[in-house]
């Protein structure tokens, strides 16, 4: 019998009559396979790791924000008042009372035996109603007056001590006296307002109110009995409960994120009022 001697073709691997005819293996495609759903898992991990770091920067930066917003306003609230001149009006543990500036304006005539004052350049939110208070210039002293009523411009019987601008726009009688005021004091308008912390939905909101609106400042805070907090003191550190004697208010605030975890932020300032 010849020896006949095999071709190419029949030389190869026999496992090549097992190839696809587009060119993979059904192990390479299992292996292909494999190898995506790896690299998508991870994609997809990475992904939701980037999102929930995004979602605490952003909830951190909201309580951090919710502080500077309640230290700025309850702070300057504090620093404008008095405790000699009765600006503060109650003293809670949680919550504080107190006259709250609102306006500006300026003398521009006295009317000594009706307790008038006519004003001009006013701004803010000087009362057209009674019941507000004015911290009035006066040389010996600042005097704290309350709003009786209200003249309307045309029918102010005022005039500036001077021919033309500027005019009354303004004319207010107060309940005290006003002798001695100079044209051109400084008047200061003031508001009793009370800060406290109150629930909307399922949080706890910084609000301020005039005892017939409240308004919502910022938040959410800590629903505990934590997120507010305050402590006062006198002239020489000890604690008071007398708002005559208030020299020293420390505010404590504890926001919040107001999800699961109940993340939280703190911050404790204390403030000093004018006059002390």
């Amino acid at each position: 019998m010849g020896y006949r001697r095999r071709l190419p073709a029949e030389m190869m691997d026999s496992t090549s009559r097992f190839r696809s005819p587009w060119g993979f293996t059904l192990v390479e495609l299992l292996i292909v396979i494999t190898l995506g759903t790896m690299i998508a898992g991870a994609l997809y991990r990475v992904v939701r790791f980037q999102q929930r770091i995004y979602r605490e920067q952003r909830a951190t930066i909201a309580r951090h924000d919710a502080l500077r917003i309640a230290g700025s306003i309850v702070g300057l609230d504090i620093i404008e008042a008095s405790g000699r001149e009765g600006d503060f009006a109650a003293l809670g543990a949680d919550s504080i009372a107190i006259r709250s500036p609102v306006g500006f304006a300026v003398v521009c005539a006295v009317d000594n035996s009706n307790k008038k004052l006519g004003l001009f350049d006013v701004s803010g939110r000087v009362s057209t109603t009674a019941g507000d208070s004015l911290l009035v210039y006066h040389p010996n002293g600042w005097l704290v007056r309350q709003i009786q009523d209200v003249d309307p411009q045309s029918a102010s019987s005022l005039a500036c001590p001077y021919g033309g601008t500027p005019s009354i726009e303004m004319s207010l009688r107060v309940d005290g006296s006003v002798t001695e005021v100079p044209v051109g004091a400084p008047v200061r308008a003031f508001r009793h307002y009370s800060y406290r912390l109150e629930k909307d939905g399922s949080s706890w909101w910084l609000t301020r109110g005039d005892g017939t609106t409240s308004e919502i400042l910022t938040g959410p805070f800590s629903g505990d009995g934590s997120g507010l907090a305050f402590a006062y003191f006198d002239e020489d550190g000890q604690s008071t409960t007398d708002p005559a004697q208030v020299a020293r208010v420390d505010l404590t605030m504890v926001a919040v994120s107001g999800n699961v975890s109940e993340k939280r932020d703190t911050l404790t300032v204390s403030v000093r009022p004018r006059n002390q």
